[in-house]
């Protein structure tokens, strides 16, 4: 069965295509349009995963959309459905008149489908928070978990639990706006300067600056309710982001409860703005810990995957194992919104067409591949000098090694929003100036970003404080680097002693575990920083050409390019 997966109109547009059991293909749109995030229909990510599959949509059996318009027959809409105002409505008007006549229940999915006239496969529109949890779920090793997803909100939804039993789903409860999770980081994130639904990268990494927060998390505290049931709710007269009218997702109230101070855009940041940030992510880990807690006091499952947005709070999820009753968790390579046209793509199949299910490990490198003739004629076409090497992984770990930054072009794309070898820029995480060098003439970025490190999956447990066996492929979450080693370590040791960590296997990713071997060979330490191929508000590169215009847009000085080097003089 072929089914053609769409997150379509929401932020990270992308196609994927499921195939007998897996996905084989996928990307996200921004890559091709090199537009960060774009919610443009991605007709480029479409024609790629029809292209890498040598298909045409008509031989696609299913469509399946990140989005259910259905979600809103909760309730009749007088404005839209009481007089027609143009025809193309009739989809959505005469449902909604005719369920005057039975019960007003929104479904989890609808189906549109065509005659034979119309060469276009049949569509499932599938509930937003369903697509997490299918992501998260079918994604993940687990015959049967807990699942929790939490964003910004979706139809109306933005939080949903439940349990996921090999091929199916059932939600047990949901939350929906204004009392959401996702909405209130963002909402602090703004407050500080930031871009909503954009920068909470930044503030997440404020977050571990070490200094008393306990007034702001005091103020915080008191806008926020943890309920007996799980649930939680935000006082909104502190939040008004439900209020889609209204400038701002915060009240004067909130601002007046926290000193009065507003953030400024690309100011630097002093302690106020560590201190809210620091209490926000102490607050945020708490109510999700709370929601956890009560869930696995429903499910009693010790397994636990995570979807949505939220979740891409690695400094949270690092630390979710030891907070909560679950012991074994999972999370996809692609949690937020990007991932939902995979999502969709799975729900349809093992919850509608209850195809089988593989628990195979689900890689990132979904994405485009380019041979050695395409990366040659690139670089003629350029007029770019370039060298053969007879030993990439060997050349790299020389040149890091020897305190150089090297972009590295090979292999797949991958498809979430972090690298994992095959489109990164790498380092030496034992040089002190790495970490101010890559952002400053590379990334163009904050000072205080931290950086990955990646490491053998076997020998992780040596240098992070994690246990022997510990699986993050996805750099999903932080852990701390043990303190022996922090000191050798201080590209990629965030100033609470954590990192991002990356765990990489031979199976998985040969190449990029080459390097790192033959760099251990070199220096004794095998671990490399492995940072994002991409500058400062540009999607990670797609092609040789994208790869070419950031290397020379940049500080860089060395590119590999599958197996040809090129370099700055």
């Amino acid at each position: 069965m072929l089914i053609l997966g769409l997150n379509h109109g929401e932020i990270g547009s992308s196609a994927a295509l499921y195939k007998d059991g897996e996905i084989i293909a996928g990307a996200p749109e921004e890559r091709f349009n090199r537009q960060k995030k774009t919610r443009k229909f991605p007709d480029n990510a479409i024609k790629f995963c029809l292209e890498s599959a040598k298909i045409e949509l008509t031989d696609v059996d299913f469509i399946a959309q990140a989005w259910n318009p259905g979600a809103a027959w909760q309730k009749f809409n007088p404005l839209l459905s009481s007089q027609r105002t143009k025809r193309e409505d009739y989809f959505y008007t005469i449902p909604d008149n005719l369920f005057a006549f039975s019960q007003q229940k929104a479904p989890n999915w609808v189906f549109m489908d065509f005659s034979e006239q119309g060469a276009i496969p049949p569509i499932y529109y599938i509930q937003h928070h369903q697509t997490h949890a299918a992501n998260a779920f079918f994604l993940s090793p687990f015959e049967k978990a807990a699942i929790m997803t939490a964003d910004w909100r979706g139809e109306f939804e933005c939080l949903s639990l439940g349990i996921g039993t090999e091929n199916q789903i059932d939600i047990l409860t949901t939350q929906e706006i204004p009392h959401s999770l996702g909405m209130f980081y963002a909402t602090y994130t703004e407050l500080l300067g930031y871009r909503p639904d954009n920068d909470e990268w930044k503030v997440m990494a404020l977050s571990a600056f070490e200094m008393d927060c306990q007034k702001y998390y005091d103020a915080i505290r008191q806008t926020v309710s943890l309920e007996d049931d799980g649930t939680i709710r935000l006082d909104q007269s502190y939040y008004k982001g439900a209020l889609l009218d209204q400038p701002k997702l915060y009240t004067q109230k909130l601002v007046d409860s926290l000193g009065g101070r507003e953030g400024v855009p690309h100011a630097e940041p002093d302690e106020w703005y560590i201190g809210v940030a620091k209490a926000m992510q102490k607050m945020s880990e708490e109510m999700s810990t709370h929601i956890l807690r009560h869930l696995y006091e429903k499910t009693k499952c010790p397994n636990l995957v995570l979807g949505g947005g939220f979740f891409m709070n690695s400094v949270y999820n690092g630390k979710i194992v030891d907070q909560t009753p679950f012991e074994n968790l999972y999370i996809s390579h692609s949690p937020g919104d990007v991932g939902n046209s995979i999502g969709a793509a799975l729900y349809t199949a093992h919850c509608i067409k209850k195809q089988q299910r593989g628990y195979s490990h689900n890689h990132s490198y979904l994405g485009p591949h380019f041979n050695s003739e395409q990366i040659k004629s690139c670089c003629e076409r350029r007029a770019v000098t370039y060298q053969k090497l007879e030993n990439p992984a060997e050349t790299i770990a020389r040149l890091l090694a020897e305190g150089e930054i090297v972009a590295h072009f090979y292999g797949r794309m991958e498809f979430g929003e972090r690298a994992l070898g095959n489109r990164s820029i790498l380092a030496n995480p034992q040089r002190p100036e790495m970490k101010d060098k890559i952002n400053s003439i590379i990334k163009y970025r904050e000072s205080y970003r931290p950086f990955a490190p990646a490491v053998p999956f076997e020998k992780a447990a040596k240098y992070f404080e994690v246990p022997v066996g510990y699986q993050c492929h996805f750099m999903e979450k932080v852990v701390m680097v043990r303190p022996q080693y922090r000191e050798q370590l201080p590209a990629i040791t965030h100033v609470d002693g954590s990192g991002r960590l990356q765990t990489v296997t031979k199976e998985h990713n040969q190449r990029f575990f080459k390097i790192i071997e033959q760099f251990e060979k070199m220096t004794g330490l095998p671990i490399v920083l492995n940072t994002s191929f991409n500058i400062n508000g540009e999607p990670i590169v797609l092609s040789p050409d994208d790869a070419l215009n950031t290397f020379f847009n940049s500080g860089l000085r060395y590119l590999v390019l599958d197996n040809f080097l090129v370099k700055k003089h």
